[in-house]
């Protein structure tokens, strides 16, 4: 299957990289210019048309990845909050409605459980409406709304294709070194896997890059026409009260804390 990955070269990115590149052409549209072996490379913005028709051209899915991650108090953040909105919101509708134009039939959106304001605090009861106010947070709940106010809005016209666009709640995706836990996505050598509790003290396990790349993949093949969906990605259901992983893409994750306790390696397989 091709591929086109936009923000590839980021943590998620290259997690998923690790995982598809053996079946898979990839193409990777990204800023940076560090050489990623094995993949067709686009040098270029996500917000760039240009960019991405090359990227897009003879895909058979998208998955967009590119996310600016504001850092620091909600003061400090407050300065990119143009950029956070342009990219996690602009490029992503952009991505998806240049993909039906050229013709490709599957979108997915990686979005996250952060639209959730007391994710990972508190358990997340069934049919809780996304309500995180903070700017990451709140651009992914608007990317969503985006994205379904496009699929819902009138039929595609001559020049576009139906596609179908998935949303992917991620929730700490990880290397597959630190799993159980969970390495940022920016993480740099020097720092340790954190173990990540709720408020009651359940541990939250991180997700491991293969149950991520068949999440993804699982939502490239969820070929039903125009639709969107939102679903929740996560290896703690516990977490939040929301079975659409299972319902709708057959995928439940595999690399659980049941597993890491018996002692089974944190590796790809």
């Amino acid at each position: 299957m091709r591929i086109t990955l936009i923000g590839g070269k980021g943590g998620v990115g290259r997690l998923l990289i690790g995982v598809l590149q053996d079946q898979h052409e990839l193409t990777v549209l990204d800023r940076s210019t560090t050489p990623l072996p094995g993949v067709r490379e686009i040098v270029g913005e996500a917000d760039d048309p240009a960019a991405l028709e090359s990227a897009l051209d003879g895909a058979d899915a998208v998955v967009h990845l590119a996310a600016v991650i504001p850092r620091g108090s909600e003061a400090e953040q407050l300065p990119g909050t143009a950029q956070a909105i342009a990219v996690n919101v602009g490029s992503v509708l952009l991505a998806m409605r240049m993909a039906r134009i050229l013709g490709v039939r599957s979108f997915v959106h990686i979005s996250s459980l952060s639209v959730f304001e007391r994710y990972a605090i508190d358990p997340i009861a069934a049919g809780t409406a996304p309500d995180a106010t903070e700017i990451y947070g709140l651009s992914k709940r608007v990317a969503e709304l985006a994205l379904q106010v496009a699929c819902e809005g009138p039929a595609p016209t001559a020049q576009e294709q139906d596609i179908t666009v998935t949303s992917l709640r991620l929730a700490f995706p990880t290397t597959a070194e630190a799993w159980p836990h969970w390495v940022g996505p920016l993480h740099g050598p020097e720092d340790a896997p954190t173990v990540h509790t709720m408020a009651d003290g359940t541990v939250v396990c991180g997700l491991h890059p293969t149950d991520l790349a068949a999440a993804v993949l699982a939502a490239i093949d969820r070929t039903k026409g125009r639709t969107w969906e939102a679903i929740s990605v996560t290896a703690a259901p516990e977490t939040i009260a929301d079975d659409a992983a299972e319902r709708l893409l057959g995928w439940r994750p595999r690399w659980t804390l049941e597993r890491a306790a018996e002692g089974k390696p944190g590796r790809p397989g």
